[in-house]
C-alpha cells in the first residue's frame, strides 16, 4: 500500500504530465474497443450475406410458364441446391409498381414485357459459382446475377477495416508506451538524489521502482476504463440508429457480458501496457 501511495503522490506533483499519459491511453483504448465492436459487427453482417447468398436467373421474356417450371424442377434436382424460389412474370408486375412512383410507367408496363426468374439458394456458399455455370447451359434463360461478388467485395472492405485498425492500434500502443516510458524517465531523473539516498541506506531495486511501476499501473487500468466509457456512452447513443439499420442482422443491446469481458481483457492489456513502460523506463536506474 506504500508503494502506491508514493505512486499517487508522484501524480499528484506533475499533474499535466501525469493527464497527458492518460489521455494518451485513453484514446487507445477507446478506439481498441470500438475496433473490437466494429470486428464483432462486420463478422455478424459476413455471416449474415454469406448465409443467404442466391443465384437469380432472369428468363427470355417469350419463355413459357411450363418451361420455366420445368426448368425450376431440373435445378431443384440438384444435390447442391437448396432452394429453387420461382417468380412469375405477375410477380414480376407487382414487385415493379410496388417500386415505381410514376403514374405513366405504370400504366405502359404489363406483365407480359417482363421476365419470369428463379431465385436459387445453395447448400453451400462455395457451390454458387457452379449454380451459375449449370444455369448458363439452359437456352431460356436469358441472364444469371450471382450476388456473391458482392459479398466478396464486402469481404475485402472488412479485411481492409482490419488491416487500418490493426495499423492504427499498433501505432497507438507505441505511442503509449513511449509516453509514460518517457513521463517516468523523467519522474525518474527528477528523484535521482532521493534515488541515491535510498541507495546508500540498503533500500534495494524493487522497493525503489515498486512505485514507478504502480503509477504505470494507474495509469494504464485508468486510461482504459475511461476508453470503456467513452465507447459504452457513444454505442449506446447510435444504438437506436443501429437496430433501425441493423436490427435483422445482429441482435441489439449486445448483452451486457460482452461489455464486461471487453472491459475485463483490456483493463489486463492496459496493466500490462503501464507496467511495462514504466519498467522500460525505470531499468537504467536499477543499478544506481
Amino acid at each position: 500500500m506504500k508503494s502506491v501511495r508514493t505512486a499517487l503522490i508522484n501524480i499528484r506533483r506533475m499533474p499535466y504530465k501525469s493527464l497527458l499519459a492518460i489521455l494518451i491511453i485513453t484514446l487507445t483504448f477507446f478506439l481498441s474497443y470500438s475496433f473490437s465492436l466494429l470486428t464483432l459487427g462486420s463478422e455478424a453482417i459476413l455471416q449474415h450475406f454469406e448465409s443467404q447468398p442466391k443465384v437469380i436467373a432472369f428468363f427470355e421474356i417469350e419463355t413459357e410458364a411450363n418451361q420455366v417450371k420445368q426448368i425450376a424442377e431440373t435445378v431443384q434436382s440438384y444435390d447442391f441446391v437448396k432452394e429453387v424460389k420461382v417468380d412469375s412474370k405477375q410477380e414480376a408486375l407487382e414487385y415493379y409498381q410496388e417500386n415505381q412512383d410514376n403514374p405513366l410507367l405504370l400504366e405502359l408496363v404489363s406483365a407480359d414485357i417482363l421476365p419470369a426468374s428463379l431465385e436459387i439458394s445453395a447448400i453451400s456458399p462455395s457451390d454458387l459459382t457452379k449454380i451459375k455455370k449449370n444455369l448458363q447451359n439452359f437456352d431460356e434463360i436469358d441472364d444469371v446475377v450471382l450476388y456473391k461478388e458482392v459479398i466478396d467485395s464486402l469481404n475485402q472492405w472488412t479485411k481492409s477495416i482490419r488491416l487500418i485498425g490493426l495499423f492504427t492500434l499498433a501505432s497507438m500502443t507505441i505511442v503509449s508506451l513511449m509516453v509514460i516510458a518517457t513521463i517516468v524517465s523523467f519522474k525518474i531523473s527528477h528523484k535521482k538524489r532521493a534515488i541515491s539516498i535510498l541507495r546508500i541506506i540498503g533500500a534495494g531495486s524493487g522497493y525503489i521502482i515498486t512505485p514507478f511501476i504502480y503509477e504505470g499501473f494507474i495509469y494504464g487500468l485508468t486510461g482504459s476504463i475511461l476508453g470503456w466509457a467513452g465507447m459504452y456512452a457513444g454505442f449506446l447513443y447510435i444504438t437506436p440508429w443501429l437496430s433501425q439499420f441493423l436490427g435483422q442482422i445482429i441482435d441489439l443491446p449486445l448483452p451486457w457480458q460482452f461489455f464486461a469481458l471487453q472491459l475485463g481483457l483490456g483493463s489486463t492489456i492496459a496493466l500490462f501496457l503501464g507496467g511495462a513502460a514504466s519498467i522500460i523506463a525505470a531499468k537504467k536506474f536499477i543499478k544506481y
